[in-house]
């Protein structure tokens, strides 16, 4: 029974990712919308800075939620961040889909942007905090599942605005953010803070009561969890009773460094793998291979049901069986392949006078290869690793940091990316689809090479465990000395103050 009320709790927490794919999709299939380009750029039906700030201040919304989130999460807790964050991207959305001009649509796009900044640092951070380390790969995988649906959806309403008349073409689209926000808002209320926020907070009784939630009637295993969560949480406070300011540059310590610039690489490599760029300009690629208007929407939607696809697969086949490491290694040569594949169909096939349908058929087939992979191996996996590498007290702000920084990726490639698809092409090709899709073949090459040599394997370790593989002292007990650690725990913890040996403390 423990587990399913732990898959319930992810399950609802997982709604972040849900909205955030929603309100990263929708934007591509409103701007496609002849009557949103007549009602906000007028009779020219064009205006490329306009749209470029819709972009760009979503993605700059994003790094500035996420820099809000440390902070937020370590003092209100995950679980009210999370709440914060529902009823930003509800206010957010009502102001979309209310916009009488540019200027109010792009407002609630940056709000929107807020509110999934702090969602993309928080959820997985939650979820990993409540589940067990043989599981983790799972449950946290759940906000990548929610992430290809709520995309997937997206695409799929925005086809269907498109028989829709007038305004409401593109209103009703971007309104339907609002359930999926709503739905988070009201049931993250019953949902439990997690077991080492409330240590931190010296709710010891408070977390006992999560943790015998979790575990049933295993007494032995909810006293050893408790008994380690204390002790490291108490080693911890040890060595950092700094300012949240002193706190956050430990991040960039030598200590800690290596941690930050891994999380960092990894979200960013997110945006450098080309997934965004596909994602956000799929319908300019279409255009190249003979494809446009409402027969390009469709395609967009079987695009996204192919990231559904691929993350079943992660979480069926993937999820906790295939090392970390791996997963991230293969599935960026992978990703590289399929893009190279894509990028030479595109050059021999993308001249408007082609009569080859099969070829053009070929390129759209590579790009759903490509969604299904990147759901397979990076969708979920990314969240999971990240919310595994930091102690508890810089968790929140670790990966916060690395979101704002993958956000400045993305706020970059929204500005170069349509500016690339026009001038580096191929002289034989009319339509633009390029030699820029070069680059994110370059990149993820390179991280794969990355992953394999430089990224500790996590898998199976619970979160105490992970600070192991860099160092860290860490506390450590086992079931037949929990009665002795309980009557001693005073003694333990006064011996780590001290730095004298325990039998409860080992360093690598």
């Amino acid at each position: 029974m423990g587990r399913f009320f732990i898959v319930g709790i992810a399950a609802v927490a997982a709604l972040g990712g849900f909205i955030y794919g929603v309100d990263s999709g929708i934007i591509a299939t409103t701007l496609g919308h002849d009557t949103f380009k007549l009602y906000m750029y007028g009779p020219s039906k064009a205006d490329a800075a306009l749209s470029g700030a819709v972009v760009s201040v979503y993605n700059a919304g994003q790094a500035v939620g996420s820099l809000c989130t440390g902070a937020l999460a370590d003092w209100i807790s995950r679980k009210w961040t999370i709440f914060v964050a529902a009823v930003l991207a509800i206010i957010g959305t009502a102001i979309q889909a209310g916009s009488m001009n540019v200027g109010m649509l792009i407002a609630g796009r940056g709000i929107g942007g807020i509110a999934c900044g702090q969602l993309l640092s928080v959820v997985p951070i939650y979820i990993a905090e409540i589940s067990p380390p043989t599981q983790r790969g799972f449950l946290v995988g759940l906000q990548g599942m929610a992430i290809a649906i709520g995309f997937c959806l997206a695409n799929w309403i925005g086809y269907g605005g498109s028989f829709a008349m007038g305004d409401a073409q593109w209103r009703i689209p971007l309104a339907m953010q609002v359930p999926g926000a709503l739905c988070l808002a009201i049931g993250v209320c019953f949902v439990p803070y997690t077991p080492r926020w409330l240590v931190k907070k010296d709710r010891v009784e408070d977390a006992s009561k999560v943790l015998s939630s979790f575990h049933g009637d295993d007494h032995d295993l909810v006293a050893q969890e408790l008994i380690q969560i204390r002790e490291q949480i108490h080693l911890e406070k040890l060595q950092s009773q700094i300012s949240w300011l002193a706190s956050l540059c430990q991040l960039f310590s030598r200590q800690y460094l290596r941690r930050t610039a891994t999380a960092t690489f990894i979200l960013v490599m997110t945006q450098l793998s080309g997934s965004s760029v596909i994602q956000n300009f799929q319908n300019i690629f279409y255009a190249a291979v003979g494809f446009a208007g409402q027969q390009a929407l469709l395609i967009s939607g079987v695009y996204g049901l192919m990231g559904v696809i691929g993350q079943t697969f992660y979480l069926v086949v993937v999820a906790d069986r295939w090392p970390r490491v791996r997963t991230l290694s293969a599935g960026s040569v992978v990703l590289a392949v399929l893009i190279a594949v894509c990028m030479a169909l595109s050059a021999v096939y993308g001249r408007a006078d082609n009569t080859n349908l099969d070829g053009a058929h070929g390129a759209i087939a590579f790009i759903f290869i490509y969604s299904a992979a990147y759901a397979i191996f990076f969708n979920g996996t990314i969240w999971v690793v990240c919310s595994e590498l930091f102690p508890f007290f810089l968790r929140s702000r670790g990966t916060a940091f690395g979101v704002f920084l993958q956000s400045i990726v993305a706020i970059v490639l929204s500005q170069v990316t349509p500016i690339a698809l026009a001038q580096v092409s191929w002289r034989s090709v009319q339509v633009p689809v390029t030699r820029y899709y070069a680059l994110f073949v370059a990149t993820n090459l390179a991280a794969g090479v990355i992953y394999f040599l430089f990224l500790p394997e996590t898998a199976g370790k619970s979160l105490e465990e992970v600070g192991e593989l860099f160092g860290d002292t860490i506390v450590t007990s086992h079931i037949g000395d929990i009665d002795i650690a309980a009557k001693k725990g005073a003694v333990e913890l006064e011996d780590a103050t001290n730095s004298r040996p325990s039998q409860f403390i080992s360093k690598v």
